[in-house]
């Protein structure tokens, strides 16, 4: 993409943004409401500069429960992925239980976890664990047993074992499905990081919002959830940057560079 188009693709969104906040800031002046409920965006940028660092202390601390959180949902879905997809004895014994844990509202648990695992950063990292293990390890069931099954039956029938089979066959078919539940993982981490911290944590941009909404500091509870949004937006462009590299064969990123080229 040449660069007059990649501005070109972000002026719009950049327009209504400004036009979104310059009707905030104009509301708020407009109707005098009180700080307390409503801050102008001008107030938050303002609390944004004045406590950056402070702002970036704490959601350093949210990243850290997300990451730790995400690296054991991620192996355990496509450990347990894997052993579903390849071992019918091992999907029936399993599936039962997954549906049932995955219809339990997670928000109901966080009290749970403070129980089971105490106070502080192992809570936030199962809680996180809780909220991107499904995403992981529905798609790599999904992906692994949509690979072809007379390929599979082919080179069973020539001698290669079940490792093999899951290594050659299944995994490369598997790889796409696998990375947009990781995709979609990555996105929920800071989620569950930060409902964690609202009841197991002192710490953390979840601790922060929380006591800023105590304190009726709605500046700083602004400040925060924007601190975190914007976190949130470059870790989705992140993931899709990392997906285009390890799937450049990916369907959906040839027509994306097909209509690129055409729009160049």
């Amino acid at each position: 993409m040449s660069g007059r188009n990649f501005l070109a693709g972000m002026a719009w969104p950049l327009l209504s943004a400004l036009c979104g906040l310059a009707l905030w800031e104009g509301l708020v002046r407009g109707f005098n409401i009180p700080v307390f409920l409503l801050p102008a965006p001008t107030a938050v940028a303002a609390t944004i500069v004045a406590q950056w660092s402070y702002l970036i202390g704490q959601l350093g601390i949210t990243v850290m429960a997300a990451g730790l959180g995400l690296v054991m949902s991620v192996a355990l879905g496509l450990a347990l992925g894997a052993a579903i997809a390849g071992s019918r004895f091992v999907d029936r014994i399993l599936t039962p239980w997954l549906v049932v844990a995955h219809a339990i509202p997670k928000v109901v648990i966080a009290p749970l976890f403070l129980v089971w695992f105490g106070f502080g950063l192992q809570s936030e990292m199962f809680f996180v664990v809780a909220f991107t293990f499904f995403p992981v390890i529905v798609n790599t069931v999904t992906g692994l047993k949509s690979a072809d099954p007379e390929q599979v039956l082919m080179v069973r029938a020539m001698g290669a074992s079940r490792l093999q089979v899951l290594h050659k066959i299944q995994f490369p078919s598997a790889l796409a499905s696998i990375c947009a539940g990781i995709k979609l993982a990555v996105t929920l981490a800071p989620v569950g990081a930060v409902i964690g911290e609202f009841v197991a944590s002192n710490a953390g941009l979840g601790h922060l919002l929380i006591r800023a909404v105590g304190d009726t500091d709605t500046s700083l509870a602004f400040a925060a959830v924007t601190v975190f949004s914007v976190f949130g937006v470059l870790l989705w462009r992140a993931a899709e940057w990392v997906e285009r590299r390890v799937l450049p064969w990916h369907p959906s990123q040839r027509e994306t560079l097909m209509l690129r080229d055409a729009t160049t």
